[in-house]
């Protein structure tokens, strides 16, 4: 992964307060702390970062690097803080108090995995104790090392997870996605399609989870279910999710029971709705836009992108974290320019220390975007890829019937359709009868009918 520098005014800040002497140091700390009690957090983050990067030497070293943890926390920042700690990381910091300590090497761990240095990160996500309030944190990082060596452990660390009292809402969701993921690659699919169905209904992931949970539902020999689910992806109510694989694997299902019309309406959906989505994307990526730019193409308002890839960016946890940090540096400064109390020269300083990070942060952000765009072209020119051959071999197959005076209608119409089993309690039947209703949506399932000769009903 590339390295970033971190704030511009790092470095200037760290020398003078080693040039300033024990009074400049001390001095340094109290103005940290004064910006931050006039709500100024990331203008006191750079102070606090200026001591920590001046090193243990610094009388005030620990106490900056306990307050630069909280204001980090509260700017919503895991990029540039992990990357200060990690250049601070040894045993003085061990002093820290338990809580403190525990967030901070799980920010570690989770820097780690990203930027591919495994051992490094697991060690740093073992030490993080249970009771602590970043051990979820720490444990979901732990089950993400382990899918690559253990992936039976991984599972169990996912499905504790997953039921952890004290992990947040969002990352139980990631549990139940990661541990859907780990069961599905074990071939466990039936666990893998119950865990996917633990994903709350509407939540930031659920459009993946009925997506991944289908393709579990075709593993374990339940297309019903399978195309249950990616009719739900079919609905108004996630018509701005950005899910193309679902078309293809509707169209494999189809297929696979000769259901040639359906799977030529499918192809037509797919080309209809997802190859100018590509072409609109690869015409952003060849004009080279400034990183920056990227940044601001993720904005509500902003319609360079399409609205499904716009909206499936918003959702990426990282581009959302960003997008927080973001706003905090804009309050901050519409703070400092409104009612600060601060005049001339210190304000300016503010302001421009502000600014300056702000740029950095956005290309940072239009950097990570554009290789999600980049990404997002080449998914579709692979399902492009796949579509041309389910569309030859639905060709071929219906050649076939020809050739064989095979009868697919008198097939269909001799088999009869077949109310799906339903739960005992909690749940009614009824046909849908083309319209979504928002209560129906995850719940539909389908009764297939087989047009393959020999073929029956499922």
């Amino acid at each position: 992964m590339r390295r970033f520098p971190l704030v511009i005014l790092l470095a200037s800040a760290a020398a003078a307060a080693q040039d300033a002497g024990p009074a400049g140091a001390g001095a340094e700390y109290h103005l940290a702390q004064a910006l931050e009690r006039m709500g100024f957090s990331f203008s006191a983050f750079v102070h606090y970062a200026a001591i920590v990067s001046a090193g243990p030497a610094h009388p005030d070293y620990l106490k900056a690097i306990d307050a630069a943890a909280s204001a980090a926390e509260r700017l919503r920042d895991d990029v540039v803080a992990p990357n200060l700690f990690e250049k601070a990381y040894g045993e003085p910091i061990s002093a820290l108090a338990p809580q403190r300590l525990a967030r901070i090497r799980a920010s570690l761990a989770l820097l780690g995995y990203r930027a591919g240095r495994y051992e490094r990160a697991a060690r740093l996500a073992e030490q993080v104790p249970p009771g602590t309030e970043a051990y979820p944190q720490a444990q979901y990082v732990t089950g993400l090392l382990q899918e690559r060596t253990d992936p039976q452990s991984a599972a169990a660390t996912f499905r504790a997870l997953a039921v952890l009292p004290g992990a947040e809402g969002e990352l139980k969701e990631l549990a139940w996605m990661a541990l859907g993921r780990t069961l599905y690659a074990l071939h466990r699919y039936a666990e893998a399609s119950a865990a996917y169905a633990n994903v709350p209904r509407f939540s930031r992931h659920w459009d993946e989870a009925l997506f991944e949970g289908a393709y579990a539902d075709l593993q374990k020999g339940d297309p019903g279910g399978a195309l249950g689910k990616l009719h739900s992806l079919q609905s108004p109510h996630l018509s701005d999710e950005f899910v193309p694989e679902s078309l293809n694997l509707m169209a494999i299902l189809y297929q696979q029971r000769c259901l040639y019309p359906q799977v030529r309406t499918v192809l037509a959906e797919f080309d209809r709705e997802y190859l100018p989505m590509r072409d609109q994307v690869n015409e952003v990526l060849q004009s080279e836009p400034a990183m920056d730019e990227y940044w601001r193409m993720v904005q509500p308002a902003d319609a360079r992108l399409p609205r499904a890839v716009q909206h499936h960016l918003q959702k990426n946890e990282r581009v959302a974290s960003m997008r927080a940090y973001l706003e905090a540096l804009d309050e901050e400064a519409s703070r400092v320019r409104a009612g600060s109390g601060l005049t001339g020269a210190a304000k300016d300083e503010l302001l421009d220390g502000i600014a300056r990070q702000k740029q950095l942060s956005e290309r940072l952000a239009g950097r990570f975007i554009q290789g999600r765009l980049a990404d997002m072209a080449r998914l579709i020119d692979v399902l492009e890829a796949d579509k041309e051959l389910i569309a030859f071999e639905t060709t071929k197959g219906e050649k076939e019937m020809l050739e064989t005076r095979f009868d697919a209608d008198a097939q269909l119409a001799s088999q009869r359709l077949q109310r799906p089993g339903i739960p005992q309690t909690g749940h009614e039947y009824w046909p849908f009868d083309g319209e979504y209703w928002p209560d129906e949506i995850g719940y539909y399932r389908y009764t297939v009918k087989d047009a393959c000769a020999g073929g029956k009903n499922e």
